[in-house]
């Protein structure tokens, strides 16, 4: 059945934005500023969607799933990476996550493109960390490897 999937994504990103705008007490009024322009940008966003939608409606399906098995999969091991991401660590978890997800949707299965894979992961983890723990001095979670 096809819906009016703009007005479905922009009540959706509103009420991201008011739970995000509920779990800004704890914080201090130099570590809002942030997380609030964030949040208004997304509050704007769901706003102008919600007009798009009103004004010039677009329909189409909601949920089109090509291979359920990938869909599944995904899933899972997203699951697993956020049950296991402060227990093993950010940089082995997010790699072992990553490469894994790469090489379910890459098409090619031979050993060149799983060498591939390792490496844009092992680079992307690298470089994520380096910026986030070295320039902008955000704590990761340790876990038992790294």
């Amino acid at each position: 059945m096809k819906r009016n999937t703009d007005l479905y994504g922009g009540i959706f990103m509103i009420l991201v934005s008011l739970l995000f705008f509920t779990k800004l007490k704890n914080l201090t009024i130099y570590s809002k500023i942030f997380p609030i322009a964030i949040i208004a940008i997304l509050t704007i966003l769901g706003i102008a969607l919600i007009l798009k939608s009103v004004m010039k409606p677009s329909l189409s399906e909601i949920f089109v799933l090509g291979n359920k098995k990938n869909v599944i999969l995904v899933v899972l091991v997203t699951l697993a990476w956020v049950l296991l991401f402060k227990k093993i660590g950010f940089v082995v978890t997010s790699f072992l996550s990553l490469s894994i997800l790469l090489c379910v949707l890459n098409n090619n299965r031979d050993i060149k493109a799983y060498m591939k894979t390792f490496i844009i992961a092992g680079c992307q983890i690298g470089i994520l960390y380096l910026i986030f723990s070295k320039i902008l001095y955000v704590p990761f979670p340790r876990g038992i490897f790294f």
